[in-house]
């Protein structure tokens, strides 16, 4: 089920992406209704997972022709699972959920992660006395990008092999990881280890690119307060989280930076409906658009008295490969979270650590970046952790047993990440961030199980 808060944040601002399709209102009882599901669907499966949208147009604009009497009727789960399971060549479950905006429901259909072989059309659907078929049959559809980096569902081609076959294989490898970890219960933590070693990798200095990190972080922030500054913008008290990334090695050039933001807003795999480095182009108040400053862009994005949380977030990307976060800690702005500056939910901080790592991935990726090239180093910052209670907010299922206390006020971890990483073993990159972070909280240990698990959830977008 999707969660509502992501649901909100999602069509607060809908635009288009490789894992968000926008649609006017469409009927699926009508042969092109249908065609236009089945090869939106088949696409985000195709590219690991999606969303597709109905009722706005390009610019998400809600649309107010054409809107069905009975929405939910019209898009039931089972007409939409239906027509998925009658036209694609691997069958697998979707799901259809409702929000409703200035009193009108809209309708979006998401699509699951995981698959392993590329989804082809397995029934042609025509019109009479029309030669081309609406949908053919045997034609494999993805989510990829046009000359001036817009998104579009497609035919895939000899260009979106390579991307199709490791998404595949990488959900592929994750079946193997879980075999091997049930084939290596039991072995001594002296095995694990001189697994681990001989498995990781060392193709870089990180002294170099370390400090390149820090300055960037200490520079970015600096021009935060700056920005705050000269538009006069009162905060309220939080505290926030910082991540530097710089991708080391040559980065590939880019024609202009418009088209490399273009780039960008559109591999943003939107793991969550406010994603991290979250696409404001479309955002009504000018302010929070990006523009460009000292050869990077940049937006300041202030979103105070929403209907379920608030946002304060500071953003820069460099097309050399570096990219800046500042984000307001939502233990101090969603409406359900304890006082302000009293606690840190666990949970959310593993969350954001993953999102951060695989949406930074996916940048490096899309830019084209090589995997025997290319590392990605990630600078993470807490600030104003000091007397907090670490806790579960947001997820009261998960009980901690004591209160555990934060004595220091900022923190700082790195991790360096190979850019051929699959997404089944992000969760070991996060454990290495989060780690320091907790144990500031009287020596809180974390199991790595319980990382894994969010870590997947977000990646297969079932939070």
């Amino acid at each position: 089920m999707i969660d509502k808060e992501f649901l909100a944040n999602l069509f607060e601002h809908p635009r288009e992406n490789l894992s968000v399709e926008i649609k006017r209102w469409i009927d699926p009882d009508s042969e092109e209704g249908i065609s236009k599901i089945v090869k939106a669907s088949i696409a985000m499966r195709n590219n690991n997972g999606g969303f597709l949208i109905i009722g706005f147009d390009n610019s998400g604009n809600p649309v107010y022709e054409n809107v069905p009497e009975d929405v939910r009727a019209k898009f039931h789960i089972d007409k939409i699972q239906g027509l998925v399971t009658k036209y694609a060549s691997d069958s697998f479950e979707i799901e259809v959920a409702f929000h409703e905006k200035e009193g009108q429901e809209y309708p979006v259909v998401s699509v699951p992660s995981g698959v392993k072989t590329p989804v082809a059309t397995k029934t042609q659907l025509s019109l009479p006395n029309i030669k081309k078929p609406l949908i053919p049959k045997n034609k494999v559809y993805d989510r990829s990008l046009n000359a001036n980096n817009t998104p579009s569902t497609t035919e895939a081609t000899w260009k979106d092999w390579d991307k199709l076959m490791g998404i595949c294989f990488d959900n592929r490898e994750a079946d193997i990881g879980r075999f091997i970890r049930r084939h290596l219960i039991g072995s001594s933590s002296e095995k694990l280890l001189e697994i681990m070693e001989m498995l990781k990798k060392t193709t870089e200095d990180n002294k170099t690119v370390t400090e390149i990190a820090e300055e960037y972080l200490d520079e970015s922030l600096a021009r935060f307060v700056d920005l705050l500054k000269s538009r006069k913008n009162s905060l309220p008290k939080h505290g926030s989280w910082e991540v530097a990334l710089v991708i080391s090695g040559e980065i590939p050039e880019f024609p202009s930076k418009k088209h490399f933001l273009n780039l960008i807003a559109s591999s943003n795999p939107n793991y969550t409906g406010w994603p991290v480095w979250v696409d404001s182009r479309q955002f009504a108040n000018e302010d929070a658009r990006p523009h460009i400053f000292n050869d990077a862009w940049e937006a300041l994005i202030i979103s105070l008295q929403r209907s379920w949380s608030d946002h304060i977030d500071y953003w820069r990307m460099h097309p050399q490969g570096h990219f800046y976060l500042r984000r307001a800690l939502a233990d101090d702005l969603s409406k359900n979270a304890p006082a302000p500056l009293s606690a840190l939910d666990f949970g959310i901080k593993i969350l954001r650590v993953a999102e951060a790592i695989a949406v930074g991935v996916s940048f490096a990726r899309a830019m084209g970046c090589r995997e025997d090239i290319n590392n990605l180093f990630y600078l993470f910052r807490w600030n104003g952790l000091k007397n907090r209670i670490l806790c579960s907010w947001a997820e009261p299922s998960r009980y901690l047993s004591a209160d555990y206390k934060s004595y220091q006020n900022e923190l700082t971890t790195a991790v360096t990440v190979p850019l051929d990483i699959p997404p089944s073993a992000i969760y070991q990159k996060v454990q290495e961030v989060i780690n320091p972070l907790f144990e500031l909280f009287d020596g809180f240990e974390i199991g790595i199980e319980i990382t894994e698990e969010l870590t997947n959830k977000l990646i297969n977008r079932k939070l």
